[in-house]
Protein backbone atom coordinates (compact mmCIF):
# COMPACT_ATOMS: atom_id res chain seq x y z
CA UNK A 1 0.00 0.00 0.00
CA UNK A 2 2.79 2.56 0.61
CA UNK A 3 4.61 2.37 -2.72
CA UNK A 4 1.22 2.45 -4.24
CA UNK A 5 0.69 5.80 -2.33
CA UNK A 6 4.40 6.73 -3.23
CA UNK A 7 3.45 6.30 -7.09
CA UNK A 8 0.62 8.46 -6.94
CA UNK A 9 1.09 12.29 -8.22
CA UNK A 10 1.39 15.19 -5.86
CA UNK A 11 -2.29 15.93 -6.14
CA UNK A 12 -3.63 12.85 -5.56
CA UNK A 13 -1.42 11.78 -2.46
CA UNK A 14 -2.37 15.47 -0.97
CA UNK A 15 -6.17 14.58 -1.67
CA UNK A 16 -5.97 10.65 -0.43
CA UNK A 17 -3.85 11.91 2.79
CA UNK A 18 -6.47 14.33 3.59
CA UNK A 19 -9.70 12.14 2.83
CA UNK A 20 -8.18 9.29 5.02
CA UNK A 21 -6.98 11.89 8.22
CA UNK A 22 -9.51 13.29 8.40
CA UNK A 23 -11.46 10.51 9.30
CA UNK A 24 -9.55 11.00 12.79
CA UNK A 25 -9.49 14.56 13.10
CA UNK A 26 -13.10 15.63 13.49
CA UNK A 27 -13.61 19.34 13.20
CA UNK A 28 -10.03 20.27 13.12
CA UNK A 29 -9.98 18.53 9.75
CA UNK A 30 -11.60 21.48 8.39
CA UNK A 31 -8.25 23.91 9.28
CA UNK A 32 -6.59 21.18 6.89
CA UNK A 33 -9.21 20.83 4.27
CA UNK A 34 -8.97 24.71 3.42
CA UNK A 35 -5.35 25.00 3.42
CA UNK A 36 -5.71 22.20 0.71
CA UNK A 37 -7.17 24.47 -1.16
CA UNK A 38 -5.36 27.35 -0.99
CA UNK A 39 -2.77 25.35 -2.15
CA UNK A 40 -5.52 24.28 -4.83
CA UNK A 41 -5.89 27.48 -6.23
CA UNK A 42 -2.67 28.13 -7.56
CA UNK A 43 -3.31 24.96 -9.56
CA UNK A 44 -3.93 25.94 -13.28
CA UNK A 45 -4.06 22.16 -14.53
CA UNK A 46 -6.49 20.80 -11.48
CA UNK A 47 -8.47 23.85 -11.30
CA UNK A 48 -8.66 26.76 -13.70
CA UNK A 49 -7.79 25.01 -16.80
CA UNK A 50 -10.76 22.36 -16.36
CA UNK A 51 -13.24 25.04 -15.02
CA UNK A 52 -12.72 27.24 -17.71
CA UNK A 53 -12.76 24.17 -20.61
CA UNK A 54 -16.11 23.18 -18.87
CA UNK A 55 -17.80 26.97 -19.23
CA UNK A 56 -16.99 27.27 -22.45
CA UNK A 57 -18.15 24.22 -23.92
CA UNK A 58 -21.67 23.43 -23.93
CA UNK A 59 -21.48 20.37 -24.36
CA UNK A 60 -19.01 19.29 -21.81
CA UNK A 61 -20.70 17.20 -18.60
CA UNK A 62 -19.49 19.84 -16.47
CA UNK A 63 -20.84 22.79 -18.47
CA UNK A 64 -24.26 23.02 -15.77
CA UNK A 65 -22.26 22.85 -12.92
CA UNK A 66 -19.54 25.30 -14.31
CA UNK A 67 -21.96 28.29 -14.54
CA UNK A 68 -23.49 27.51 -11.62
CA UNK A 69 -20.54 27.81 -9.58
CA UNK A 70 -19.76 31.01 -11.27
CA UNK A 71 -22.79 32.31 -10.33
CA UNK A 72 -22.74 31.34 -6.94
CA UNK A 73 -19.16 32.09 -5.93
CA UNK A 74 -19.44 35.61 -7.29
CA UNK A 75 -22.81 35.90 -5.46
CA UNK A 76 -20.83 34.88 -2.80
CA UNK A 77 -18.04 37.59 -2.90
CA UNK A 78 -20.89 40.06 -3.56
CA UNK A 79 -22.57 39.41 -0.42
CA UNK A 80 -18.74 39.91 2.07
CA UNK A 81 -18.60 43.44 0.42
CA UNK A 82 -22.52 43.27 1.17
CA UNK A 83 -21.71 42.56 4.59
CA UNK A 84 -18.35 44.10 5.61
CA UNK A 85 -20.27 47.48 4.08
CA UNK A 86 -22.84 47.01 6.95
CA UNK A 87 -20.50 47.11 9.23
CA UNK A 88 -20.21 43.41 9.77
CA UNK A 89 -17.01 41.25 10.72
CA UNK A 90 -14.98 40.72 7.91
CA UNK A 91 -13.59 37.38 9.17
CA UNK A 92 -16.96 36.32 10.35
CA UNK A 93 -17.76 36.59 6.44
CA UNK A 94 -15.02 34.69 5.12
CA UNK A 95 -15.83 32.36 6.99
CA UNK A 96 -19.49 31.95 5.58
CA UNK A 97 -17.95 32.30 2.13
CA UNK A 98 -16.26 28.77 2.39
CA UNK A 99 -20.01 27.56 1.68
CA UNK A 100 -19.60 28.94 -1.69
CA UNK A 101 -15.74 27.85 -2.11
CA UNK A 102 -16.32 24.20 -0.68
CA UNK A 103 -18.05 23.13 -4.29
CA UNK A 104 -14.82 23.78 -5.75
CA UNK A 105 -13.33 20.47 -4.30
CA UNK A 106 -14.86 18.67 -6.94
CA UNK A 107 -12.15 19.96 -9.36
CA UNK A 108 -9.62 17.86 -7.13
CA UNK A 109 -11.65 14.96 -7.08
CA UNK A 110 -12.04 14.72 -10.12
CA UNK A 111 -8.69 15.18 -10.87
CA UNK A 112 -7.64 11.88 -9.02
CA UNK A 113 -11.26 9.83 -9.82
CA UNK A 114 -9.82 10.52 -13.67
CA UNK A 115 -6.35 8.38 -12.53
CA UNK A 116 -7.53 6.39 -9.86
CA UNK A 117 -10.66 4.96 -10.12
CA UNK A 118 -11.00 2.80 -7.63
CA UNK A 119 -10.12 5.56 -4.70
CA UNK A 120 -14.02 5.61 -3.50
CA UNK A 121 -14.02 1.79 -2.95
CA UNK A 122 -11.25 1.38 -0.98
CA UNK A 123 -11.99 4.82 0.77
CA UNK A 124 -15.15 2.91 1.92
CA UNK A 125 -13.93 -0.38 2.69
CA UNK A 126 -10.87 1.74 5.19
CA UNK A 127 -14.28 3.39 6.54
CA UNK A 128 -16.21 0.52 7.46
CA UNK A 129 -13.24 -1.65 8.76
CA UNK A 130 -11.91 1.96 10.87
CA UNK A 131 -15.33 1.99 12.54
CA UNK A 132 -15.38 -1.94 13.64
CA UNK A 133 -11.71 -0.99 15.06
CA UNK A 134 -12.50 2.44 16.33
CA UNK A 135 -15.35 2.39 17.49
CA UNK A 136 -14.56 0.16 20.58
CA UNK A 137 -10.99 1.66 21.17
CA UNK A 138 -12.79 5.70 21.23
CA UNK A 139 -15.79 4.47 23.63
CA UNK A 140 -13.14 2.06 26.03
CA UNK A 141 -9.91 4.89 25.85
CA UNK A 142 -10.06 7.98 23.41
CA UNK A 143 -13.10 9.11 24.75
CA UNK A 144 -11.08 9.79 28.36
CA UNK A 145 -8.56 11.77 27.01
CA UNK A 146 -9.01 15.62 25.89
CA UNK A 147 -6.80 16.70 23.30
CA UNK A 148 -7.92 19.57 21.51
CA UNK A 149 -7.47 22.76 19.67
CA UNK A 150 -10.09 25.11 21.18
CA UNK A 151 -8.68 28.02 21.87
CA UNK A 152 -5.53 27.94 19.43
CA UNK A 153 -7.86 27.84 16.56
CA UNK A 154 -11.02 29.85 15.93
CA UNK A 155 -14.05 27.62 16.83
CA UNK A 156 -15.30 25.22 19.27
CA UNK A 157 -15.53 21.63 19.74
CA UNK A 158 -12.06 20.97 17.86
CA UNK A 159 -10.93 18.06 19.70
CA UNK A 160 -8.25 16.45 17.61
CA UNK A 161 -9.54 12.68 17.80
CA UNK A 162 -13.02 12.38 16.42
CA UNK A 163 -15.94 10.88 17.76
CA UNK A 164 -17.34 7.84 17.18
CA UNK A 165 -20.51 8.94 14.71
CA UNK A 166 -23.11 7.22 12.44
CA UNK A 167 -22.05 4.13 10.26
CA UNK A 168 -24.81 5.92 7.28
CA UNK A 169 -22.27 6.88 4.88
CA UNK A 170 -19.72 3.67 4.99
CA UNK A 171 -23.22 1.92 5.12
CA UNK A 172 -24.50 3.05 1.59
CA UNK A 173 -21.46 2.97 -0.04
CA UNK A 174 -20.77 -1.00 0.86
CA UNK A 175 -24.53 -1.37 -0.36
CA UNK A 176 -23.94 0.70 -3.75
CA UNK A 177 -20.43 -0.64 -4.20
CA UNK A 178 -19.71 -4.19 -3.17
CA UNK A 179 -21.56 -6.76 -4.97
CA UNK A 180 -21.08 -9.81 -1.97
CA UNK A 181 -21.72 -8.18 1.59
CA UNK A 182 -21.27 -11.41 3.21
CA UNK A 183 -17.60 -10.37 3.42
CA UNK A 184 -18.40 -7.44 5.04
CA UNK A 185 -20.99 -8.77 8.14
CA UNK A 186 -19.26 -7.60 11.05
CA UNK A 187 -18.48 -3.72 9.78
CA UNK A 188 -22.13 -3.88 8.66
CA UNK A 189 -23.40 -4.99 12.49
CA UNK A 190 -21.33 -2.56 13.49
CA UNK A 191 -22.29 0.44 10.84
CA UNK A 192 -25.96 -0.60 11.96
CA UNK A 193 -25.94 -0.37 15.68
CA UNK A 194 -24.24 3.10 15.25
CA UNK A 195 -26.13 4.60 13.24
CA UNK A 196 -29.26 3.95 15.55
CA UNK A 197 -27.00 4.16 18.60
CA UNK A 198 -26.57 7.86 16.82
CA UNK A 199 -29.98 9.27 17.62
CA UNK A 200 -30.27 11.34 14.52
CA UNK A 201 -33.15 11.59 13.32
CA UNK A 202 -32.31 13.74 10.48
CA UNK A 203 -29.57 10.73 9.58
CA UNK A 204 -32.71 7.79 10.39
CA UNK A 205 -34.68 10.01 7.38
CA UNK A 206 -31.73 10.46 5.05
CA UNK A 207 -31.31 6.81 5.09
CA UNK A 208 -34.03 5.74 4.80
CA UNK A 209 -35.09 7.77 1.35
CA UNK A 210 -31.49 7.29 0.39
CA UNK A 211 -32.27 3.49 0.40
CA UNK A 212 -35.78 3.54 -1.07
CA UNK A 213 -33.60 5.39 -4.35
CA UNK A 214 -31.06 2.22 -3.99
CA UNK A 215 -33.87 -0.26 -3.98
CA UNK A 216 -35.36 1.46 -7.08
CA UNK A 217 -31.96 1.82 -9.15
CA UNK A 218 -30.64 -1.42 -8.37
CA UNK A 219 -34.20 -3.30 -9.02
CA UNK A 220 -33.56 -5.13 -5.45
CA UNK A 221 -36.98 -3.96 -3.49
CA UNK A 222 -37.91 -6.99 -2.26
CA UNK A 223 -34.63 -6.84 -0.72
CA UNK A 224 -34.93 -3.91 0.44
CA UNK A 225 -38.04 -4.40 2.05
CA UNK A 226 -37.00 -7.43 3.83
CA UNK A 227 -34.16 -5.77 5.30
CA UNK A 228 -36.08 -2.84 6.32
CA UNK A 229 -38.47 -5.45 7.97
CA UNK A 230 -35.66 -7.04 9.55
CA UNK A 231 -34.55 -4.16 11.38
CA UNK A 232 -38.16 -2.84 12.05
CA UNK A 233 -38.91 -6.39 14.37
CA UNK A 234 -35.24 -6.19 16.01
CA UNK A 235 -36.59 -2.68 17.32
CA UNK A 236 -39.73 -4.35 17.89
CA UNK A 237 -38.59 -7.29 19.94
CA UNK A 238 -35.90 -4.99 21.87
CA UNK A 239 -38.84 -2.70 23.00
CA UNK A 240 -40.92 -5.64 24.21
CA UNK A 241 -37.77 -6.75 26.16
CA UNK A 242 -37.07 -3.38 27.31
CA UNK A 243 -33.31 -3.73 26.20
CA UNK A 244 -31.15 -0.49 27.68
CA UNK A 245 -27.74 0.46 26.38
CA UNK A 246 -25.44 2.91 27.97
CA UNK A 247 -25.79 6.24 26.34
CA UNK A 248 -23.64 7.85 23.66
CA UNK A 249 -22.52 11.50 25.57
CA UNK A 250 -24.39 14.57 24.15
CA UNK A 251 -26.70 12.67 22.58
CA UNK A 252 -29.40 12.02 24.99
CA UNK A 253 -30.34 9.56 28.08
CA UNK A 254 -29.50 5.37 27.85
CA UNK A 255 -29.97 3.88 24.42
CA UNK A 256 -32.94 1.75 24.75
CA UNK A 257 -35.35 0.80 21.78
CA UNK A 258 -38.24 2.30 23.60
CA UNK A 259 -35.53 5.21 23.60
CA UNK A 260 -35.45 5.37 20.05
CA UNK A 261 -39.04 5.38 19.36
CA UNK A 262 -39.44 8.01 21.44
CA UNK A 263 -36.76 10.09 19.72
CA UNK A 264 -39.02 9.32 16.64
CA UNK A 265 -41.80 10.74 17.99
CA UNK A 266 -40.23 13.41 19.72
CA UNK A 267 -39.93 15.54 16.57
CA UNK A 268 -43.53 15.99 16.96
CA UNK A 269 -44.62 16.58 20.54
CA UNK A 270 -42.42 15.47 23.32
CA UNK A 271 -46.15 13.47 25.15
CA UNK A 272 -45.75 11.59 21.93
CA UNK A 273 -42.32 10.90 22.82
CA UNK A 274 -43.18 10.12 26.56
CA UNK A 275 -46.51 7.65 25.66
CA UNK A 276 -43.50 5.89 23.32
CA UNK A 277 -42.04 4.79 26.45
CA UNK A 278 -38.63 7.40 26.20
CA UNK A 279 -39.40 8.72 29.74
CA UNK A 280 -40.54 12.52 30.68
CA UNK A 281 -36.80 13.57 30.72
CA UNK A 282 -35.85 11.96 27.89
CA UNK A 283 -38.61 13.08 26.03
CA UNK A 284 -38.14 17.27 26.78
CA UNK A 285 -34.43 16.56 25.23
CA UNK A 286 -36.07 14.84 22.42
CA UNK A 287 -38.07 17.24 21.42
CA UNK A 288 -35.73 20.32 22.98
CA UNK A 289 -33.56 19.42 19.67
CA UNK A 290 -36.65 20.22 17.41
CA UNK A 291 -37.53 23.30 19.76
CA UNK A 292 -34.28 24.98 19.61
CA UNK A 293 -34.32 24.83 16.04
CA UNK A 294 -38.18 25.68 15.54
CA UNK A 295 -37.40 28.72 17.49
CA UNK A 296 -34.04 30.05 15.61
CA UNK A 297 -35.63 29.35 12.32
CA UNK A 298 -38.76 31.59 13.41
CA UNK A 299 -36.36 33.93 14.38
CA UNK A 300 -34.84 33.87 11.15
CA UNK A 301 -37.77 34.22 9.21
CA UNK A 302 -39.04 37.29 11.16
CA UNK A 303 -35.72 39.19 11.06
CA UNK A 304 -35.41 38.37 7.40
CA UNK A 305 -39.05 39.32 6.51
CA UNK A 306 -39.28 42.46 7.44
CA UNK A 307 -37.78 44.14 4.05
CA UNK A 308 -38.07 42.94 0.53
CA UNK A 309 -34.35 43.82 0.24
CA UNK A 310 -34.03 41.52 3.03
CA UNK A 311 -35.95 38.57 1.78
CA UNK A 312 -34.66 38.93 -1.74
CA UNK A 313 -30.71 39.08 -0.75
CA UNK A 314 -30.69 38.16 2.74
CA UNK A 315 -28.86 39.91 5.57
CA UNK A 316 -25.35 39.93 4.35
CA UNK A 317 -22.32 37.58 5.12
CA UNK A 318 -21.25 38.47 8.55
CA UNK A 319 -24.65 39.01 10.26
CA UNK A 320 -24.06 37.48 13.78
CA UNK A 321 -27.29 34.96 13.39
CA UNK A 322 -26.53 33.36 16.45
CA UNK A 323 -28.15 36.69 18.55
CA UNK A 324 -31.75 35.27 17.00
CA UNK A 325 -31.29 32.43 18.89
CA UNK A 326 -30.01 33.06 22.16
CA UNK A 327 -27.39 34.01 24.72
CA UNK A 328 -25.79 30.95 24.65
CA UNK A 329 -25.81 29.78 20.93
CA UNK A 330 -24.37 33.49 20.47
CA UNK A 331 -21.91 33.10 23.15
CA UNK A 332 -20.52 29.30 21.22
CA UNK A 333 -20.66 31.81 18.21
CA UNK A 334 -22.56 29.16 15.88
CA UNK A 335 -23.13 30.41 12.17
CA UNK A 336 -25.75 28.10 11.17
CA UNK A 337 -29.14 27.30 12.37
CA UNK A 338 -28.61 23.82 11.45
CA UNK A 339 -31.18 24.34 8.08
CA UNK A 340 -29.45 25.03 4.42
CA UNK A 341 -32.30 26.53 3.87
CA UNK A 342 -32.11 28.83 6.50
CA UNK A 343 -28.60 29.50 6.47
CA UNK A 344 -28.75 30.53 2.53
CA UNK A 345 -31.95 32.61 3.46
CA UNK A 346 -31.06 34.88 6.40
CA UNK A 347 -27.13 35.27 4.64
CA UNK A 348 -28.21 35.61 0.96
CA UNK A 349 -32.00 36.12 0.84
CA UNK A 350 -34.60 34.04 -1.59
CA UNK A 351 -31.70 34.72 -4.52
CA UNK A 352 -28.86 33.08 -2.38
CA UNK A 353 -31.17 29.47 -2.07
CA UNK A 354 -32.22 29.52 -5.71
CA UNK A 355 -28.55 29.71 -6.86
CA UNK A 356 -27.51 26.89 -4.54
CA UNK A 357 -31.02 25.16 -5.28
CA UNK A 358 -29.50 25.63 -8.93
CA UNK A 359 -25.99 24.40 -8.10
CA UNK A 360 -27.77 21.05 -6.59
CA UNK A 361 -30.10 20.33 -8.85
CA UNK A 362 -26.82 20.68 -11.68
CA UNK A 363 -25.25 18.37 -9.71
CA UNK A 364 -27.73 15.47 -9.08
CA UNK A 365 -27.98 15.80 -13.10
CA UNK A 366 -24.24 15.21 -13.48
CA UNK A 367 -24.00 12.43 -10.85
CA UNK A 368 -27.08 10.74 -12.58
CA UNK A 369 -25.00 11.31 -15.63
CA UNK A 370 -22.03 9.47 -13.86
CA UNK A 371 -24.37 6.58 -12.62
CA UNK A 372 -25.57 6.38 -16.44
CA UNK A 373 -21.54 5.93 -17.46
CA UNK A 374 -20.24 4.01 -14.42
CA UNK A 375 -22.76 2.19 -12.91
CA UNK A 376 -21.87 3.29 -9.53
CA UNK A 377 -24.64 4.79 -7.56
CA UNK A 378 -23.07 6.00 -4.86
CA UNK A 379 -22.54 9.19 -5.88
CA UNK A 380 -26.14 10.11 -6.51
CA UNK A 381 -27.07 8.39 -3.34
CA UNK A 382 -24.80 10.25 -0.95
CA UNK A 383 -25.72 13.76 -2.21
CA UNK A 384 -29.20 12.93 -1.86
CA UNK A 385 -28.74 11.57 1.71
CA UNK A 386 -26.20 14.95 2.20
CA UNK A 387 -28.74 16.95 0.95
CA UNK A 388 -31.83 15.19 2.71
CA UNK A 389 -29.81 16.22 6.04
CA UNK A 390 -28.40 19.84 5.11
CA UNK A 391 -32.38 20.69 6.00
CA UNK A 392 -32.29 19.32 9.15
CA UNK A 393 -28.39 19.93 10.17
CA UNK A 394 -25.02 21.37 9.18
CA UNK A 395 -23.61 19.05 6.51
CA UNK A 396 -23.03 21.41 3.74
CA UNK A 397 -22.28 24.79 5.32
CA UNK A 398 -19.69 23.57 7.63
CA UNK A 399 -15.98 23.20 5.96
CA UNK A 400 -15.46 19.81 7.85
CA UNK A 401 -18.23 18.24 6.66
CA UNK A 402 -18.48 19.81 2.86
CA UNK A 403 -14.95 19.26 1.86
CA UNK A 404 -14.79 15.48 1.75
CA UNK A 405 -18.52 15.66 0.70
CA UNK A 406 -17.73 17.33 -2.67
CA UNK A 407 -13.77 15.44 -3.00
CA UNK A 408 -15.77 12.62 -2.73
CA UNK A 409 -18.38 13.29 -5.63
CA UNK A 410 -15.42 14.59 -7.63
CA UNK A 411 -13.74 11.49 -7.22
CA UNK A 412 -16.76 9.66 -8.03
CA UNK A 413 -17.22 11.81 -11.67
CA UNK A 414 -13.51 11.57 -12.77
CA UNK A 415 -13.84 7.31 -13.75
CA UNK A 416 -16.64 8.90 -16.29
CA UNK A 417 -14.45 11.13 -18.56
CA UNK A 418 -12.67 7.68 -19.08
CA UNK A 419 -15.24 6.97 -21.60
CA UNK A 420 -15.40 10.77 -23.10
CA UNK A 421 -13.15 12.59 -24.64
CA UNK A 422 -11.52 14.38 -21.62
CA UNK A 423 -10.72 18.06 -21.96
CA UNK A 424 -7.20 18.24 -20.30
CA UNK A 425 -3.86 15.91 -20.70
CA UNK A 426 -3.12 13.85 -17.98
CA UNK A 427 0.33 14.42 -16.30
CA UNK A 428 0.48 10.29 -16.41
CA UNK A 429 -1.31 7.62 -18.15
CA UNK A 430 -5.36 7.20 -17.25
CA UNK A 431 -6.71 4.11 -17.15
CA UNK A 432 -8.31 2.27 -19.78
CA UNK A 433 -10.99 1.20 -18.32
CA UNK A 434 -13.42 1.62 -14.88
CA UNK A 435 -13.16 -2.30 -14.33
CA UNK A 436 -11.47 -0.96 -10.96
CA UNK A 437 -14.74 0.85 -9.68
CA UNK A 438 -17.24 -2.18 -9.73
Amino acid sequence: MLKKFLDLDNWSKLAVSYLWGSLFLGKVSAYIGLAVGAAFLFSPRVLWDRWYFALTRRRDPLNGVAWALLVSMTYGIAQVIHGVLLGYSVFTALQILVFNICPFYLFLGIWVGYRHPGTVRKYIRFMAWLTLIYTPIYFLFLSKLKFTLTGVLPGTGLDILATAGSGTVPLLGLLTMEPYLATFWLPIVVLVCLTIANQERADWLGLGLCLLVWGKLSHRMGRLLAILGCIAGVLVIAALVDLKLPPIPGRGGELSARGTIARMAGAISPELAADAGGGAANARFYYGTVYWREHWWAAIRGEVSRDPKTMAFGLGYGYPLARLAGREVEKEGTRSPHSVFYFTYAYSGLVGFAIFSWLAVRLLLLLWQTYRVTGVSFGLIYFLYSLIGAFFGNLIETPQAAIPLYLVLGLLIGPMFLQTDPVYHAEEPAPAHVAELV
